[in-house]
């Protein structure tokens, strides 16, 4: 039986070339090495062939990395600033405040002068004085709380007598200012009111009084009672007319008497009122000259031996604020000197309110700040301007809106501008351009940008 061929022989290493192995020589072993150096060769199949760098894994992962750092600047770059606005951080604005108040005093007698509205009054001395038929003001004051009537309304009718006629010829004996009076006749309360505080009838305010109060000790009493309520101190009232040397009151206090009559609006009609025609007395002047100028609107005379009184208001407008002002001249030697006085005193105040403060244009109300360094002054666009006295100062409030407003002259808000009698109201804007962040400062704030981080 005959045996097929045998296969080929096949090799592992088909590759290896056998003649360059048989030319090679013998693979050394360190072990049996004699020679102080060796040549000592790796082996073959210790040889691992190299790996490129652009194959196809690496190729991707390379570009992956790409893609999102691309991802990244982008969008770090172009991302909105919704967190990380710009902060406005008000500033603090000095005070603006008006100079003390420095009137020249008369040589003789007390004084002092007020605003309305404005805290503090400047007297020259702070000792009672001698009111006279200023005192008439208490007593109208009284009447109508008891009594009282509103603008055109009359009130109730008073008869008169004979014996009222001789009242009115006894005050005159005894040197008092008085009214005759409508024997048989009427007078309304409103009507005793005008005689009373424009023709300063003593007879008309006692013929008030008697009407609630039986005795000037009773009235004493119930003034006391009154001005203590109303916080008027400083005064002294021992009788309804004026006439006893009792009746006491400091300057200032006589100001503050002056105010609150005024507040009334009957006492206030009657008191700007240059003369008026009554029953059984007729024409009756009002005893304060200085009502001759349109702007002073009262308020009362008063007068005894050598000694003349006056308190007067004034009106003064300054922009668009109508303004009070209030003067008293006490204690003068003639009628006539008290008119100069306090005529002078009411100028004085008047060209003092007359010089608004005024905050001027520029004035830094606050800064505009960035997380990432940029910074602009906020400041007003033009001059605010208010009515301010004697010390009184005026209160800024800003109201910042800063929305979109990035570039100087941009509108940021409003400022109020206040003082004790009127306010004013100015713009305010960017003095210069809020600079957006740098392309390094958003590339390394991705936190803040992303409104992650504070």
């Amino acid at each position: 039986m005959t045996r097929p061929p045998a296969p080929p022989q096949r090799r592992a290493l088909e590759w290896v070339d056998e003649r360059a192995l048989a030319a090679a020589p013998p693979r050394m072993d360190l072990r049996t090495a004699t020679a102080p150096y060796a040549m000592v060769s790796p082996d073959l199949l210790e040889r691992r062939p190299r790996r490129s760098p652009f194959r196809p894994g690496v190729l991707v992962s390379i570009g992956g990395m790409l893609l999102l750092v691309a991802a990244y600047v982008a969008t770090t770059l172009l991302w909105p600033l919704h967190a990380v606005p710009p902060v406005i951080t008000a500033s603090q604005i000095s005070a603006v405040s008006a100079p003390l108040s420095a009137p020249a005093w008369p040589e003789e007698g007390a004084a002092a002068v007020s605003v309305d509205g404005i805290a503090g009054t400047v007297s020259s001395t702070a000792d009672p004085a001698m009111m006279a038929s200023i005192t008439k003001l208490v007593t109208a004051l009284l009447v109508l709380d008891q009594q009282p009537l509103t603008v055109g309304e009359p009130g109730p009718e008073y008869a008169f007598t004979a014996r009222d006629r001789a009242t009115y010829r006894e005050f005159l004996s005894r040197g008092e200012s008085a009214l005759d009076v409508p024997v048989g006749g009427t007078l309304t309360q409103y009507q005793l009111l005008q005689g009373m505080l424009i023709g300063s009838g003593g007879n008309y305010a006692e013929r008030l009084a008697r009407t609630f109060w039986p005795s000037d000790a009773v009235f004493a009493r119930a003034a006391r009672d009154w001005l203590a309520q109303h916080g008027l101190s400083g005064i002294t009232v021992v009788e309804p007319t004026g006439i006893d040397e009792g009746n006491l009151a400091a300057p200032a206090a006589v100001l503050a008497l002056a105010d609150r009559a005024l507040a009334n609006p009957v006492i206030a009609e009657i008191v700007d009122t240059e003369s008026v025609t009554l029953p059984g007395a007729g024409e009756v002047e009002n005893t304060n000259d200085l009502l001759a100028d349109p702007a002073v609107t009262g308020v009362k005379t008063g007068g005894l031996e050598e000694y003349y009184n006056l308190v007067a208001a004034r009106e003064v407008v300054v922009g668009e604020t109508t303004v009070r002002v209030y003067a008293t001249a006490l204690g003068q030697p003639t009628d006539a000197e008290r008119d100069e006085e306090t005529a002078r005193l009411l100028e004085t105040v008047s060209a003092e309110v007359a010089q608004p403060a005024v905050l001027p244009a520029g004035t830094v109300a606050g800064v505009v700040t960035t997380p990432w360094g940029a910074r602009a002054e906020v400041v007003t666009d033009e001059a605010g301007a208010v009515v301010l006295w004697n010390g009184a100062f005026a209160v800024t409030e800003p109201a910042f809106e800063l929305d979109a407003a990035r570039a100087a002259g941009d509108s940021v808000g409003r400022l109020s501008f206040e003082g004790p009698l009127d306010r004013d109201t100015v713009g305010l804007r960017l003095a210069g351009d809020i600079e957006p962040p740098s392309r390094w400062w958003r590339l390394t704030h991705p936190l803040e940008l992303f409104g992650l981080v504070d």
